[in-house]
């Protein structure tokens, strides 16, 4: 009989132990039922999710209220904003990254945004040499999802539908349709799907010029400022509208509503710009034309707009709206100075500087002559007058300011003259 060691059973023992343990790695103290445990933060049942986190070899984001299991490598996505997780398994040059001595699940990672090959940065200067830095514009990334429901303010996804339904189809409910739209378009996601919806930015752009349908007049129950304030809220500080309603530019610039049959039954297509300049004078009303600046202000916003803007005559149409008379019409001209700090004048606010004004200022006499008085080098005589007539409108005084710190650029030298 062959008599084996004590000490060899030992050693073969403690071989075969770990691998029994990882065999059955489960325990039995954990009810399965907690894995297919849901949460449901919606009612609607597609929407639910585990509640226990299920990881697999690829990383995927952890919804809110989910149970970690442990051993996993989790990982913070900066560029997202959220945390992603799979299971512990290195990867190729994964191990490379890791420090030694740090495990995996202690280990950051940080997920690289997909770029160019980056340049060799130049010697940076010492810290006394350097100087503050403007900031990069913002710029909109991603898909801008739907507000959360509110049970306090009621179905406002249902309510913006049928708004938006009800303004094509021009229905019954119109007027509440442009008053619901006014209410929701300060919203970053309404805000959007109104700038993607051709047909509707056409109406807006309609009744805003005056034009309306003879159905739908624009200047019944004041729809012209309602759909005026509606463009301007949508667009306002939202990129990602401005880039949508940017596809429509010929239907904003030249809408439909705009052809004109003349005298020998010809047809004329108007422009946005022409169509608000042939209303100025019979505009009654301060609070419409507000709106209106307040529109077209965003939507100089798009470049290209702004080109054909400027190229239509767009900068006489707006003097043309500062010299309304009477004092009604001060928070007008207020108004007109803020479109052209925040669009051609003032960097700090945005603005474009050097696109406009284009030439040298005009003399009193021209700009006091009726047929030249809107020409463009009249906006500092015009102003000016203004402001020397209210002392007490100081945004007038700043305005002209910068309008010269621009047109004084066209001024011609003065002679020499020798001794």
């Amino acid at each position: 009989m062959v008599r084996t060691p004590v000490r060899c059973l030992l050693g073969v023992a403690c071989l075969i132990l770990p691998i029994l343990v990882q065999a059955n790695p489960s325990s039995p103290s954990e009810s399965p039922s907690s894995e297919t445990d849901l949460i449901c933060p919606t009612d609607n049942p597609t929407e639910c999710y585990p509640r226990v986190f299920q990881p697999t070899k690829d990383f995927q984001v952890i919804r809110e209220g989910q149970d970690i299991p442990g051993g996993l490598h989790v990982r913070m996505n900066v560029y997202e904003g959220v945390r992603e997780a799979r299971l512990n398994i290195p990867m190729e040059r994964e191990e490379e990254t890791i420090p030694e001595g740090v495990s995996m699940e202690q280990a950051v990672a940080v997920v690289e945004h997909p770029e160019a090959e980056p340049e060799p940065e130049p010697e940076k200067p010492a810290l006394r040499d350097q100087v503050p830095i403007k900031p990069p514009g913002y710029e909109s990334a991603g898909k801008i999802p739907p507000p959360i429901p509110d049970a306090e303010n009621g179905d406002d996804m249902g309510t913006f539908q049928k708004a938006l339904l009800t303004i094509k189809m021009e229905a019954r409910a119109f007027d509440s349709a442009l008053g619901d739209l006014s209410d929701l378009a300060h919203d970053i996601y309404y805000g959007v799907e109104i700038a993607k919806d051709g047909p509707v930015v056409e109406k807006l752009i309609c009744l805003t010029v005056g034009s309306g349908s003879e159905r739908m007049p624009s200047d019944t129950n004041e729809r012209d400022r309602k759909a005026a304030s509606i463009l301007g809220a949508a667009i306002q500080n939202n990129p990602t509208a401005l880039k949508e309603i940017a596809q429509f530019r010929s239907s904003v610039m030249y809408p439909t509503c705009g052809f004109e049959v003349l005298a020998d039954k010809t047809q004329k297509q108007g422009n946005f710009v022409g169509m608000l300049r042939s209303r100025i004078g019979r505009e009654k009303s301060p609070n419409a034309l507000k709106a209106k600046l307040g529109a077209i202000s965003g939507l100089l916003k798009e470049p290209g707009f702004r080109d054909e803007f400027l190229e239509k005559g767009g900068m006489e149409l707006l003097l043309a709206i500062f010299l309304k008379n009477g004092e009604q019409f001060d928070p007008v001209r207020r108004k007109v100075g803020q479109l052209l700090m925040d669009n051609f004048l003032d960097e700090d606010l945005g603005a474009v500087v050097g696109i406009w004004p284009k030439g040298p200022v005009s003399g009193k006499k021209t700009c006091e002559t009726k047929g030249k008085m809107l020409d463009d080098g009249c906006w500092e005589h015009h102003i000016e007058a203004f402001s020397n007539a209210s002392p007490d409108e100081a945004w007038a005084k700043e305005v002209l300011v910068a309008l010269t710190g621009q047109t004084k650029k066209f001024a011609e030298p003065k002679p020499h003259t020798e001794l």
